[in-house]
This record gives C-alpha cells, structure tokens and sequence, in this order.
C-alpha cells in the first residue's frame, strides 16, 4: 500500500510537469532567434519581417543563400538572370529573382497564397470591419536593390453585411 501511495504520488506530479508548456502558433516563427549567413544579405534584411509565416522564412533564405556564380549557365558576359524559386507540397508561393552580370541580386517579386496573417493584420482588418471573415489573401513583395522594398498584403473579407470586399495592407496594419 505504502509503494502504491508513493508511486500514485510521483505520477501526479509527472503529469503535471508536461501540462506546464506553451502555445505558440506552429505556422508563425519569431526571427530574431534565427540567424543565417547569406550571399544576398542585403536581399534578405529588406524583405524580413520580424514575423511572418515560416514558408515564406524559408523560400526567401533559399533566394538570399542561392550563388548564381557557382551555376552552369553563369558566365560574365549575360547582362541578366532570372531564376525562379518556387514553393513545394501544394503551397503556391513564387519568388522570381533577378541577378546581374556580377551575380548580385538587384531585383525580385514575390508573391504567397494563403499565408497566415500577422497579428497586427489580421487585428487591424478585424477593428476596421468588426465581424468579418477573411476569404483568402496573397502577400506581395516587390525588392529592388535601387529603389527598395514594397510589401503589401491583398486580403479578401465578407463583411457583417455579407459584401466581398478587397482590402489592401500593410505588414504594419495599415488599410491602403
């Protein structure tokens, strides 16, 4: 009996020490823990966002970490290159990149279907229409190494009345 009351006890407290974790949203990832060394690393500072979905993190370090100088085709006397970066596994994410004669990337578009919104978005598009409910979104971002960085996210709502309505935001909340 006195084994029994001992183990009983020491299974209560086992149990509970594994309900003490955290949720945090799987799809979400916090960056400025992560760290990675790319060749393009003026790319890469201009597009990140410190959250953003973790499929697009990981395309756009593929582009940022991708050495066009290493490839077959690269030689020094083509102006341009384009390559594109496509996402896998039934996602529809594209970043199209354009490199120089160098191997610098100077330019590049991107655009992600479906991605799971920032906090900051999905609250300010829910203050503005109070009882909506989002249909789809795609997040575009345009990068030139010139003339900087665009990023907008195109977001489609029914609102409480039950009108479809386009919104255009930025990663900041903002309602162009």
């Amino acid at each position: 009996m006195k084994n029994f009351l001992i183990g009983l006890f020491t299974l209560g407290f086992t149990t509970l020490m594994f309900s003490q974790s955290s949720f945090e949203s799987d799809d979400l990832i916090l960056l400025k823990y992560k760290t990675v060394t790319a060749v393009n690393s003026n790319y890469f500072s201009a597009v990140l966002e410190s959250k953003m979905a973790k499929r697009i993190y990981s395309l756009e370090s593929k582009v940022a970490q991708y050495d066009i100088t290493k490839e077959a085709i690269y030689d020094n006397k083509t102006s341009e290159y384009r390559v594109t970066f496509e996402e896998q596994d039934d996602y529809s994410g594209s970043i199209t990149a354009s490199f120089d004669a160098k191997g610098n990337l100077t330019k590049s578009f991107e655009r992600f279907k479906d991605v799971t919104l920032p906090y900051i978005v999905r609250n300010s598009v829910s203050s503005h229409y109070p009882g909506c409910v989002f249909k789809n979104n795609i997040y575009f971002v345009n990068y030139s190494h010139n003339k900087g960085t665009e990023k907008l996210y195109k977001i489609k709502v029914v609102t409480a009345n039950g009108k479809n309505k386009t919104l255009r935001v930025d990663p900041q909340g903002n309602i162009l």
